[in-house]
This record gives structure tokens, C-alpha cells and sequence, in this order.
């Protein structure tokens, strides 16, 4: 955090000096997004934090990651600026990538076949735990899977296939549901639009040894795999029947609450207006009482949870980041980030993706440097 501290400094001293250099870049609306959205939450801090509330640790979490997004933000602009290419820098982010990606990937596996967890946490214990291990691993991969995108020209199909395999791995190793479904539509996706546009070739050969190791992996991964399936079945019907005292129930329980307590919130209003209101609902329909479970934190809906923080005004952002994004992908033709808009909103629905440090940083450097290489494209 402090490295992107300095590094937003410095960047907003470079575009003071030269404004016009900087905000001729396309990636400028995904940029503008992300520092209002960020902004508008840390002015939202400002007005509604309270060091004598029960929330502040709530409060603190989301300055905290407006502060990221601010600073990511005035980076993004500079750092994914036009310029000349250079081999090197792609170079420099294919050995960045697989570094940080393939260490991540030996601590999920060392975590889970020495140290025998059953889920597996990576270095965030204390904090948002395999959740956000997940999140972070499934971004972070697709940084590495762009800078091989970018540096490979002859078996980039297969390079990638087994980044893929590695990465799909180490999420099932996290027991964490979004992922383990998630993923593997973002990698079908990401190749297809590298094969239409003509940047892979898809043999069955290579098809078919995919889908071998595949097979192998879920295989021997049948038994965590198996054990989320079950609870998410036990979940469900304990929802069907009214108990909401489960990690899915709470979740429909907090969608349904946050919708009902903030559908009229246009500006804002603090968690402790929020939570008010969702007392009420709750008393009123005791099959959502799993939803006070979590009031201290977020909840576990990134559109839901801003609609009920920052309002409409922030709910309205959110989709015109992803509309952003979106459009850079087309305009640019990056395929990896079409695998990152699914990671995205599928997260998103799941969790909030704008809390604490952890996950906001691995989603906004993943598609910082993304954007980066592209920029550094050969044309």
C-alpha cells in the first residue's frame, strides 16, 4: 500500500505537468471510474465515520480501500499511457507475473498437501481468508496469463492451459464456490476470443489433452470439490425451509435485507442508518435474521452493498466500470479481460470487491498491468 501511495504521488505529479499526455489514453474512463467510485467512498468515510461506533472497524475497511482505488486510479493513467515498444518491459511482466503467480500458487499447494488445511488461506488468516485467497489467486493469474499472451507467438494455447490447470487447482484447494465455477468459464471465454481473433490455434489434439488433465484434476480434487457441493445443497434446502443460518442462506438473506433497506438511498447513509432499518426487516420476517450476522461487516454483494453504502450514485458507477472495461476490451480486442469482467461481476455477486486491501488490490493491479501490456503491444 505504501508502494502505491508513492507511486500515485509521484504519477499525479506527472500528470499536473502534462495533462494532455495523460488523459489522451483510452484507458481514462476506466480510470475516472474507479477514482470517483474510490472517492466518493472516502468521502463517504469522512461524513459518516464515528470512532465511538460499533461499525468503525466496518468504516476503516472501506477507507481503506478507497485510498487503494484513489491512488490505482492516477497510476492506472500514467503507467498504461502510450508509448514506444519495448520487448523488454513485456519481458519484465512475463517474469513479474509468474513469479508472484506461480508463488502463489506453491504456498496453496504446500498449505494443502503438508500442512493439511481444508481450506487454504494463503497469508490471510486473520483477515478475509480463503475467500479472498481465491480472488486474489483467480486475478492475479490473469495478469499472468496476459504477459504470456503478450511474449508468446508458438504454443500459447498450451502455455496457458497449464497456468490455467495450476491456478483451477489451487482455487479448489480454497474450498471457495465463486471460483471453482467461475474460473473455468473466464479461461472458455478468454480462449475463444484469442481464437477469434486468431492469436491461438485450437487442435484436438491440444483440445483433448486439455480435457484429460482436466478430468484428472477434478478426479483427484473429488474429495473438497464434493464436500462444497453437499454444503451448498444442505444450504439450500435449509433456505427452502426457512433457516437462513447458513453461508448461502445468509447471503440471500443479506442480498434481499441490503435491497429492501437501501432501494431508496440515493446519496449515502451510514452503515448505522443502514443496519437500522435492517433490524426492523428482520424483525418483521425472522427467516432473514442470518443477515444481523454480518451487519458489522459487509454485505457479501458488491452492487447490493454499494447501493447500500454510497447509494445509486455509487451502484450507477459500479456498471459504468464495467462498461469500461467492457469497452476496452472490444476497442483493444484484450482477450484476458474478458475473462476479467466474468471474474468481476460473478465475484461481485457473491462478495463485495471494494472492502479492506486484500482483494481490491489484487483485482486493481491485475487489471492495471492487464491494461499495461496492451499498451506496450507491438502494431
Amino acid at each position: 500500500m505504501k508502494l502505491l501511495r508513492i507511486a500515485g504521488q509521484i504519477s499525479l505529479l506527472l500528470i499536473i505537468l502534462s495533462p494532455t499526455k495523460y488523459f489522451k489514453s483510452d484507458v481514462k474512463y476506466i480510470s475516472l471510474c474507479i477514482f470517483t467510485l474510490s472517492l466518493i467512498t472516502f468521502t463517504w468515510f469522512r461524513i459518516y465515520k464515528n470512532s465511538e461506533s460499533e461499525y468503525i472497524g466496518a468504516y476503516i475497511n472501506y477507507r481503506d480501500w478507497s485510498l487503494a482505488g484513489i491512488f490505482s486510479a492516477i497510476t492506472f493513467l500514467v503507467i498504461a499511457s502510450k508509448r514506444l515498444y519495448s520487448s523488454q518491459i513485456n519481458k519484465i511482466h512475463l517474469i513479474v507475473s509468474l513469479a508472484v503467480n506461480i508463488s502463489l500458487i506453491i504456498y496453496a499447494y504446500y498449505q494443502f498437501f503438508v500442512l493439511k488445511m481444508e481450506r487454504i488461506l494463503l497469508s490471510l488468516a486473520y483477515g478475509p481468508n480463503a475467500t479472498a485467497a481465491a480472488y486474489i489467486i483467480s486475478f492475479v493469474s490473469l495478469y499472468a496469463m496476459a504477459s504470456v499472451s503478450s511474449s508468446l507467438k508458438k504454443h500459447k494455447l498450451e502455455a496457458l492451459s497449464v497456468l490455467w490447470i495450476l491456478n483451477y487447482t489451487a482455487l479448489i484447494m480454497t474450498g471457495t464456490r465463486a471460483a471453482i465455477i467461475a474460473y473455468p468459464i473466464a479461461f472458455v471465454v478468454m480462449c475463444y476470443m484469442e481464437y477469434k481473433d486468431k492469436r491461438i490455434h485450437i487442435s484436438k489434439k491440444s483440445l483433448s489433452i486439455l480435457c484429460v488433465l482436466l478430468a484428472i484434476i477434478i478426479a483427484s480434487m473429488a474429495k473438497p470439490i464434493m464436500y462444497r457441493i453437499d454444503n451448498l445443497r444442505s444450504d439450500l434446502t435449509q433456505y427452502s425451509q426457512d433457516n437462513s443460518n447458513t453461508s448461502v442462506g445468509a447471503r440471500f438473506a443479506m442480498y434481499k435485507t441490503g435491497w429492501l433497506s437501501s432501494y431508496d438511498n440515493i446519496f449515502g447513509q451510514s452503515l448505522e442508518q443502514r443496519n437500522e432499518k435492517i433490524q426492523i426487516i428482520v424483525e418483521s420476517d425472522k427467516s432473514l435474521s442470518a443477515a444481523l450476522i454480518y451487519k458489522n461487516v459487509h454485505l457479501h454483494n458488491q452492487f447490493i452493498d454499494t447501493l447500500s453504502t454510497i447509494g445509486w450514485v455509487g451502484f450507477i458507477i459500479d456498471l459504468l466500470l464495467i462498461v469500461s472495461i467492457a469497452r476496452f476490451a472490444i476497442r483493444n480486442k484484450q482477450s484476458v479481460l474478458y475473462a476479467f469482467l466474468i471474474l468481476f461481476i460473478l465475484f461481485g455477486i457473491s462478495d463485495t470487491l471494494t472492502y479492506a486491501k486484500p482483494i481490491p488490490l489484487g483485482w486493481l493491479l491485475s487489471l492495471m498491468f492487464i491494461c499495461t501490456l496492451h499498451k506496450n503491444k507491438k502494431v
